[in-house]
């Protein structure tokens, strides 16, 4: 017997070894994988690196030939481009230099937020201003003149808008033509819009302008006490920045709760500036047309044959829905699919207890019952199918509204260099109606402040408060008596059911 006892140890030994073996194989090949992740992140956060030093080699060239051209600039409208421009590129090497310093320290940055991203578009833009009823319709009192442009930022991202100069009491609020797109914008994102403005000194008094003063004093003082009052002023005047300076005067910062396929209104948190007579006349609110919409909408997640119910059909995974067609060439004609099947927050993926080829989309919390196995030619092809439905139901999640309704994004990076259009942007007085909507005829018929004065948008209604046009816009205002008329009779009724209702409460 002791020959059988030696054979039965050598055999455990032996097989002792080879799990040895195995084990030490699986985890040096798991250590080799970790090396090779961790070399690829270490790659991939070079490239991102060496990306953002050419952006920020490229402002610096930017920022040179600003600062050249703001010092050679003789005109007003160079001199303010060139000061946005090198505003523009000093915030933009900021939050470069910002981000760099951050990657730099953390060696391998992890992604904050998983899943897909977006592309995020932000138009009509419109600030409205608080002027007082004698400044803009009787056009005197505040005559200041300012220069105003947006920066919208968004991680590494800044836009400007174009700039609106000059603005004085005869504009009602600040309507920017521009476009501006964000590309790869996470759903945790967080917008700033920041509103910069600049007074146009030359509309103040002469007192304001020291080069002014030099230019006068030899013609009403001594030469020698104008020689000791032209050099304290040179003196002040070279300390003084050069340039027009803008101020942050605003800002707001809206997210995913703030997108919407229209426009809607947004608060202003207003900045207190040391000097009261730069800060521009905000009202406190603005309003534009913030829209997002996920990669995963136009985007192919995943394509390839599926079987459901033992026949074999075409599949598509895009914009939170899986497409089904009877084969891979009605799919590539644009036919429509045989079946379309939800995939969203409540869609629950479970494993297939009968085949690893296999797996069940449950969607029991979208009122489907039904619970629909789908097999997948191998088990590899079946867990990238997984993994991605999984991912795109967590995106559904991440996006909220934005997955369930599709908000339209442009295209268009911008439009202030389109000369196609000449059709000029309305303001926000010219558009608002006079009465608030009623559930009645008369809403059709409600009349606007262009209806009443006939003015086009580009019509200033400061342009109407002279004594000349006084008898034109009574004769306007009493044609449009009869409109309000009808609007009375109409309202007659709403009101009697309305009291009505009060005297039964």
């Amino acid at each position: 017997m002791a020959p059988r006892r030696k054979s039965v140890q050598t055999s455990s030994r032996s097989l002792n070894d080879v799990c040895y073996k195995e084990n030490n194989y699986l985890c040096c090949l798991n250590d080799y994988q970790t090396r090779v992740r961790r070399r690829e992140s270490l790659r991939y956060a070079r490239n991102k690196e060496h990306d953002l030093e050419q952006k920020i080699e490229v402002e610096i060239k930017m920022r040179e030939g600003s600062a050249r051209l703001l010092a050679a600039a003789k005109h007003r409208a160079q001199s303010l481009e060139a000061a946005k421009a090198l505003l523009t590129s000093n915030e933009r090497m900021s939050v470069y230099i910002a981000e760099l310093q951050s990657r730099r320290r953390e060696t391998v940055k992890q992604s904050c937020a998983s899943g897909s991203t977006g592309k995020l578009s932000i138009s009509d833009l419109r600030i409205p201003l608080m002027w007082r009823d004698s400044d803009h319709f009787k056009n005197r009192g505040d005559h200041r003149r300012f220069a105003v442009f947006c920066l919208a930022r968004l991680g590494t991202e800044v836009h400007d808008t174009s700039l609106l100069c000059p603005i004085d009491r005869t504009h009602t609020d600040l309507s920017f033509p521009d476009v501006l797109i964000f590309n790869n914008v996470p759903a945790e994102f967080e917008l700033i819009l920041e509103i910069y403005s600049h007074v146009l000194q030359e509309d103040l008094s002469i007192a304001s302008t020291p080069r002014r003063i030099k230019k006068t004093i030899h013609s009403s003082i001594s030469k020698t006490v104008g020689k000791k009052l032209a050099a304290s002023l040179r003196d002040e005047f070279g300390s003084a920045k050069s340039g027009p300076q803008f101020d942050l005067v605003a800002y707001a910062k809206l997210t995913l709760g703030d997108t919407n396929d229209n426009t809607h209104t947004h608060d202003l948190v207003i900045n207190s500036i040391q000097n009261k007579c730069h800060s521009l006349p905000l009202f406190g609110h603005f309003c534009c047309r913030l829209a997002v919409q996920p990669e995963c909408i136009n985007k192919e997640m995943c394509i390839g044959n599926v079987k459901i119910d033992g026949q074999d059909y075409w599949a598509r995974l895009q914009g939170f829905h899986i497409k089904i067609w009877e084969s891979k060439k009605h799919a590539e004609e644009g036919q429509n699919s045989e079946h379309t099947i939800p995939i969203n927050k409540k869609t629950i993926i479970q494993p297939s207890k009968s085949s690893s080829k296999e797996f069940l989309i449950n969607n029991s919390g979208n009122n489907i019952e039904k619970m629909l196995p789908i097999k997948f030619e191998s088990k590899e092809e079946a867990q990238k199918w997984s993994r991605l439905l999984l991912m795109h139901a967590n995106d559904h999640s991440r996006w909220k509204h934005a997955a369930e309704v599709i908000q339209r994004v442009s295209s268009i990076e911008s439009t202030r260099n389109s000369f196609i259009s000449n059709k000029r942007q309305g303001s926000l007085y010219d558009e608002t109606p006079l009465i608030e909507s009623i559930p009645s005829d008369y809403t059709s018929a409600r009349p606007h402040v262009q209806t009443i004065f006939d003015l086009t948008p580009s019509t200033s209604l400061s342009s109407c408060s002279s004594t000349n046009s006084l008898t034109s816009l009574r004769s306007r205002s009493l044609s449009i008596s009869g409109i309000f008329k009808q609007g009375a009779i109409s309202l007659k009724p709403h009101l009697a059911s309305a009291n009505k209702k009060a005297d039964i409460l």
